[in-house]
């Protein structure tokens, strides 16, 4: 009889985003590994967009709590907890579900023989569990699969009177773990750096795609008044580059850049309230070089949009930290399209790296790159071709889903 694996993650589908993906591989392809698993999730996703078609049923998968009344007591104390996160600055829902969760975690480990847990994050209330079930039952092994790098991380808006509460938890954390999984080398490097007593813990498990869902390009519709350069996806804060905006504005000035040259379009729920030039923005908008689709669709409606772009656009930006620690999850679906992409990102980033090995036709713009870096990056993707091309075999064998599972399998066995 194949070894139990535990995962934990409070997010699952059908919250839809990029935080399922390493705990619904994990479930699926683990047993190609030689393991059995057990999925521990919620089963209420407060604030967040859920697509009700991604549903895993299997007997396997616990989403907790259970029953009616629990979810509906759930469901206020997460509302609850969500108000009070965004006034201290954070956005780490499961807390409450952390509760529920150690509970059928103990029932389970008493009843069953469980090789090992694997814990994923964001969010923290997966790690959070899985220390308290480690501190109780020391003999588990426990991998922690991080998404998201934790303290260091940009996009964690914590106020000073909390940081010090996460730097003691991902000091516990890395204490107790006898795996640590960072989601890129620069994140690993990181680690290593911060906790050198931890190197032989620290393995990478990057982000990648799951070979079953079929994705490939389609014809682009003819009758478009311009090409298109699609980003699909939210567009939030840092993630916004002002100095790509400021060189569309600039191209479309000198003329060098005419309406029914090229359109991009933000296709997702987007904020641009760090607009430096917003008029700008808006004679762009209004010129047809910009157009803003700012809705939330599900995930098979998104791919169809990039599946008929011309270009692909990835903004990999950390602004003002210019870090270097994560990889935008779309990249890897874009990679498979095959058409050409426009990635703006820091020199030597994990993006760079994936794009270079990708042999997917790019252009990638140092996101502090200067003015004219921007102009040639813009008017250099205006030449190439957009018939598909094949990514290279070494992307497809090293960011398949299945492969990815079989390193944390090997991390399990270690």
């Amino acid at each position: 009889m194949a070894e139990k694996v535990l995962i934990l993650s409070y997010y699952f589908p059908p919250m839809n985003g990029p935080a399922t993906q390493h705990p619904l591989w994990f479930f699926r392809f683990l047993p190609e590994h030689g393991f059995e698993t057990v999925a521990l999730t919620s089963s209420i996703y407060s604030g967040e967009n859920t697509d009700p078609a991604s549903v895993l049923t299997s007997s396997n998968v616990y989403r907790l709590p259970e029953g009616p009344w629990s979810r509906k007591l759930a469901g206020l104390l997460s509302a609850a907890e969500l108000h009070i996160q965004i006034r201290m600055g954070l956005w780490e829902h499961g807390f409450i579900w952390s509760w529920f969760a150690r509970r059928k975690s103990a029932k389970i480990l008493k009843r069953e023989a469980i090789a090992a847990i694997v814990s994923t994050s964001p969010s923290l209330a997966g790690h959070w569990t899985a220390y308290r079930l480690k501190k109780k039952f020391p003999h588990l092994r426990w991998i922690a699969d991080f998404q998201d790098p934790f303290v260091g991380n940009p996009f964690r808006r914590t106020k000073p009177a909390f940081r010090g509460i996460e730097s003691w938890m991902e000091r516990e954390f890395f204490a107790a773990a006898d795996i640590l999984s960072a989601n890129t080398n620069t994140v690993a490097a990181m680690w290593q750096e911060r906790y050198p007593q931890y190197r032989d813990k620290i393995v990478i498990t990057w982000g990648g795609f799951d070979a079953e869902e079929a994705m490939a390009a389609r014809p682009i519709p003819t009758g478009r008044p311009a090409r298109i350069l699609s980003h699909v996806g939210a567009v939030y804060g840092g993630r916004l580059s002002n100095p790509f905006l400021d060189s569309l504005y600039r191209l479309w000035q000198q003329n060098q850049l005419r309406p029914g040259d090229l359109t991009v379009e933000f296709f997702g729920s987007n904020d641009f309230s760090t607009l430096t030039s917003p008029e700008n923005f808006e004679k762009l908008c209004a010129a047809g070089i910009i157009q803003v689709r700012n809705t939330y669709v599900p995930r098979q409606e998104a791919l169809r949009v990039c599946e008929e772009a011309d270009f692909l656009f990835v903004l990999d930006v950390t602004y003002p930290h210019n870090t270097k620690f994560q990889v935008p999850s779309k990249l890897f679906d874009y990679i498979r399209i095959g058409r050409p992409i426009l990635a703006i990102t820091p020199k030597g980033s994990p993006t760079e790296y994936i794009l270079a090995g990708s042999g997917i036709p790019h252009v990638t713009i140092d996101t502090e790159g200067p003015a004219e870096a921007y102009d040639k990056g813009i008017l250099r993707l205006l030449e190439l071709s957009q018939t598909p091309q094949q990514p290279s075999q070494w992307f497809m064998d090293t960011f398949d889903a299945r492969q990815l599972a079989g390193g944390i399998a090997k991390a399990i066995r270690r």
